[in-house]
């Protein structure tokens, strides 16, 4: 089994997406694009109601003093942000650092990726495949920005690929394509 590294595929590619970005995106795709097509419809009801702004957020402001943002608005402020990032022409879905996201009419659907090594306890597969969607829909985001710099790429031509990308510190995760369920995982050792 040939396996290719995220890695390097993300060094030719030239954007800036971490690695567990891709593999979650291969992992997880039909799921993520479900969230799409939900948000797609005008019945959807938001949960919880982001906007942009995240100055009426209350764990924002609890974060002020260190300097940071809650995790929504984190991702939030990143993609409308970013400057280099991975677009896949099978989609039409972005990918920058952590987030897999796309503007579903006048919505913008981001989805979080984790990274393992945040994992605590057992390793499992819903450990290991989790994401984290959140819809936002603010009438101050009518589209997403011009990005400096568009990486194109096709997820499709990586499905039929034994991906491997760092998990931890002993274990490196690896891709398995499947016919019928899209991509299963492995973990191979570092050493």
């Amino acid at each position: 089994m040939k396996q290719v590294s995220v890695e390097k595929f993300i060094e030719k590619l030239g954007a800036q997406v971490y690695p567990i970005t891709i593999v979650k995106f291969l992992l997880n795709k039909r799921r993520i694009l479900s969230y799409f097509s939900k948000a797609a419809d005008e019945a959807f009801e938001l949960r919880v109601k982001y906007t942009v702004d995240h100055t009426d957020c209350p764990i924002c402001q609890e974060k002020k003093s260190e300097g940071v943002l809650c995790r929504q608005h984190t991702s939030i402020d990143r993609v409308l942000k970013a400057d280099n990032v991975a677009y896949d022409l099978d989609t039409n879905v972005y990918l920058y650092r952590n987030e897999i996201y796309r503007m579903v009419g006048k919505r913008l659907v981001i989805v979080y990726c984790p990274h393992p090594k945040l994992i605590t306890g057992e390793i499992s597969d819903s450990k290991t495949r989790k994401i984290n969607p959140i819809t936002i829909e603010d009438p101050e985001l009518v589209e997403l920005p011009s990005y400096g710099k568009i990486c194109e790429f096709i997820s499709s031509d990586l499905l039929d690929q034994y991906m491997r990308c760092w998990f931890n510190n002993e274990f490196s995760l690896v891709t398995i394509p499947e016919d019928r369920n899209g991509q299963n995982w492995c973990l191979v050792p570092n050493k």
